[in-house]
């Protein structure tokens, strides 16, 4: 295919990546000027007889399946065709490559860094098991690096592409990231998915793979019989917590793994904070607190997600000033652990604990200045959201916090009612 080429509205310019069905490009949306990554299916696989209409039903319904997934760590699929002379998938596209490069010993990430971008996985995963979707082709390939520790799993229900892709895939190494029940051909769930990415964990720890061989009998083999080595006795500062954790995702059996997404979350948050210093907080250690909070109850993950990466975290020690009365305000904040007071000329009006927002009034008041000051009164962690960040989530994130503001307003509200009636009653 000579470059650029048209599809429809899209102008193809370069090749970023080949699958094992098809070609991926980058293109330009030529009516939103917005870049997007193009798959094309390869004409030989619709010509093959095995890929008939079943196949082409099921490749649309999961396409369609898996364009409703909005989650920050999954890409998004824009648009998905096949014809009998065409099929293509339009993606959102990410700049940044996959894991791959991080997977050979030269290039390792920090651990730190690899417990976060697990962390997000699991989340992504997990968001995606409850839609019904199992993945069934982790791998660094298919892990999409936007900066730092953001991370994008692409390519969901890549798997019932073509009858062929498996054996296809075989050639290519995919066979070391699958769980043994997907050798055996058994039915899937997200445990084979689990063992999928605890191999990817293995990988960009070690820049091993817990399994490997010559032949593809002698990968077979070797997953199918032989224990994996601890990473920590590949790569030094790994701790046996860590070890524990990655073995048990790779544990042959798949109820020898972790029971559900959310007990080995827990689990990596525990290790979250190995290598960090005292002033960093990591994502997942975010996520926990802000999923946890009662006013953020109604969020689903992926926008708690959304307030995590808009959000900058201070920690900040007793008696420091957060806000001063009389300045202008640009952010509002959420006190995620700690106690502060809030005066006004000096005079004792309230005090808020972990959990609770506040500057809030200077977003709701755009323009106006700071009603109050606030100062810790032990140490503190604090979340801070510009109003510029916040304009930019999503719609019914923006929404739904607009609505926990005013439900925390008006609890505020009635709880100060009381206490006028106390004082004057």
């Amino acid at each position: 295919m000579d470059l650029p080429y048209r599809l429809g509205k899209y102008e193809l310019d370069k090749m970023i990546g080949v699958g094992s069905t098809g070609k991926v490009y980058h293109a330009l949306d030529t009516f939103s000027g917005r870049e997007v990554a193009v798959k094309l299916i390869d004409e030989a696989v619709l010509h093959d007889a095995g890929f008939n209409e079943t196949c082409r039903a099921q490749f649309r319904n999961e396409a369609a399946l898996a364009g409703r997934l909005a989650h920050p760590h999954v890409v998004a699929i824009l648009e998905a065709s096949v014809t009998p002379d065409s099929g293509y998938i339009v993606m959102e596209y990410v700049p940044g490559g996959s894991l791959v490069r991080h997977t050979y010993h030269d290039n390792l990430l920090p651990v730190v860094d690899v417990l976060q971008i697990i962390y997000k996985c699991c989340s992504a995963l997990e968001y995606a098991f409850n839609q019904g979707i199992v993945h069934r082709d982790i791998k660094p390939g298919n892990i999409m690096l936007v900066s730092g520790t953001n991370v994008k799993i692409t390519d969901f229900g890549s798997s019932v592409f073509y009858k062929e892709q498996i054996t296809q895939a075989v050639t290519s190494g995919t066979p070391s990231y699958m769980s043994l029940e997907h050798i055996k051909g058994q039915s899937l769930t997200y445990l084979s998915d689990m063992y999928s990415l605890g191999v990817v964990a293995y990988e960009l720890l070690t820049g091993r793979r817990p399994f490997e061989a010559d032949t593809l009998i002698e990968l077979l083999y070797n997953i199918s019989v032989k224990q994996a080595v601890p990473p920590s006795a590949l790569r030094g500062g790994i701790p046996a917590e860590l070890d524990k954790v990655i073995l048990k995702m790779i544990a042959r059996n798949p109820e020898d793994r972790y029971p559900n997404w959310t007990a080995l979350k827990s689990e990596i948050a525990k290790l979250g904070r190995l290598g960090m210093s005292g002033q960093d907080i990591a994502d997942s250690e975010k996520f926990c607190i802000l999923r946890a909070m009662h006013e953020l109850g109604e969020f689903p993950d992926p926008e708690i997600w959304e307030l995590v990466h808009a959000s900058k975290w201070h920690k900040l020690p007793a008696a420091a000033i957060a806000l001063r009365e009389d300045e202008p305000g640009r952010s509002m904040y959420i006190l995620a652990s700690g106690t502060m007071r809030v005066t006004k000329q000096g005079r004792l009006l309230n005090t808020i604990k972990g959990g609770e927002f506040f500057g809030e009034m200077a977003y709701i008041l755009r323009g106006t200045n700071r009603q109050a000051t606030l100062e810790t009164t032990s140490d503190a962690t604090v979340a801070e959201l510009t109003f510029d960040a916040l304009e930019k989530l999503s719609t019914s994130c923006e929404l739904r916090f607009v609505k926990s503001l005013l439900r925390s307003m008006t609890n505020r509200l009635v709880v100060a009612d009381l206490n006028i009636v106390r004082m004057y009653g």
